[in-house]
């Protein structure tokens, strides 16, 4: 049986918030999920990443550039019956410029089947 939409979006803030977000990716996320960002990546050809491998790359980039000291998790807040959004605060330092900043932003994910199957970053430009 799969688990419900609220399940799902309860279990992946409990992964963010105590920073397991690789096994969210391996118990939440089907196979073929998509994570769409704002605007393309540094070294990526789009906004749209397809499937879980490269749904991992994304954190593995993120993990290689940036340091996280602190943030916060908010949510999750509920859309009808296949999608939930969570607000995300960090506070994390670029290590190639040693830039510090605050970040913001709202993530919403789309569930089918007891499974993610398309995560939208929605934040400030600079």
């Amino acid at each position: 049986m799969s688990q419900s939409v609220k399940e799902v979006a309860d279990a992946l803030a409990n992964h963010c918030r105590t920073q397991t977000e690789a096994e969210a990716l391996n118990t939440l996320y089907h196979p073929d999920a998509v994570s769409v960002e704002a605007m393309a990546m540094p070294g990526s050809d789009g906004a749209e990443t397809k499937g879980l491998e490269g749904i991992r790359g994304k954190h593995a980039w993120w993990d290689a550039n940036f340091e996280v000291h602190g943030g916060a998790v908010e949510g999750p807040f509920m859309h009808g019956d296949d999608r939930f959004g969570l607000i995300f605060r960090l506070d994390a330092t670029n290590k190639q410029t040693g830039e510090r900043s605050n970040m913001e932003e709202i993530a919403v994910y789309h569930v089918s089947d007891g499974k993610i199957t398309r995560e939208e970053f929605f934040y400030t430009g600079s």
